[in-house]
């Protein structure tokens, strides 16, 4: 798979992570992830950034983003959480750092690995079993590509696509891949026999149990496990169906 051109929009592609101090919700607030969605809004074309995705969650926020120079991203960055991380201090009524380190960055080199990002940013709240769509999540850019709207407009696809014209078909075919981007793999059987001694159960007693099954899935979460709903279900010794009917059963 060939390099993006340069005669696209550049070169400089790279998904980044800003993850809250010891894991904390710096975005758990609809005020939270709406403060800083508008500080994105307000300075990306200032440092001459592209943002070609984006998923702010709880706990961590991820970017796919293209510019002509490296410093641009890493001068964007710095403003936003900055600026931020002052304004959460002050309406939190605390003192300290916000994030946990300084950002992550993944350089994104081919065609097949953007199309795989996108798609794996997109999946963050799907995951987590936020949501069952990626469409119904407020904080990403998955809206943006299906009305163009946001950060997402013809220019950005005609960088990713080739064409503004008949991409949404191409762009909600794109395959889902865990990418485990953000940290080392994890073992997620152990994470199981760590929550099992936690609560004193048998794997057997989960099966169908929502409310197990929820605080399995926080758990998870809690350690950063990105696993799949397959994952998960296979363990259980069910379908990836009846573990979809359980988590989006009403409580």
């Amino acid at each position: 798979m060939p390099r993006i051109s340069r005669n696209l929009l550049g070169n400089i592609l790279c998904h980044h992570m800003v993850q809250g101090i010891n894991k904390e919700n710096i975005f758990q607030t609809k005020e939270d992830k709406t403060k800083y969605l508008k500080l994105l809004e307000k300075y990306y074309l200032k440092y001459k950034v592209n943002i070609i995705a984006y998923c702010i969650m709880d706990n961590h926020s991820h970017f796919l983003m293209h510019t002509e120079e490296t410093q641009n991203i890493s001068n964007f960055m710095k403003q936003v959480n900055s600026i931020y991380a002052m304004d959460y201090n002050r309406r939190k009524n605390r003192v300290g750092y916000v994030y946990r380190n300084r950002f992550k960055s993944v350089p994104i080199m081919t065609r097949e690995q953007m199309y795989k990002c996108i798609k794996y940013i997109h999946m963050n709240p799907v995951k987590a079993c936020i949501v069952n769509d990626e469409a119904k999540y407020e904080y990403s850019s998955y809206n943006d590509y299906l009305n163009q709207t946001g950060f997402i407009n013809e220019k950005i696809l005609q960088f990713i696509f080739s064409s503004s014209k008949n991409y949404i078909e191409k762009f909600q075919k794109i395959e889902y891949e865990d990418l485990n981007l953000e940290k080392e793999s994890i073992n997620i059987k152990e994470l199981f026999e760590n929550f099992l001694s936690q609560e004193g159960i048998e794997i057997s007693e989960i099966g169908k149990n929502k409310i197990l099954i929820d605080k399995l899935i926080a758990y998870l979460n809690s350690k950063e496990c990105k696993y799949t709903k397959t994952e998960i279900a296979k363990i259980l010794n069910i379908s990836r169906a009846t573990f979809y009917r359980v988590i989006t059963k009403q409580k």
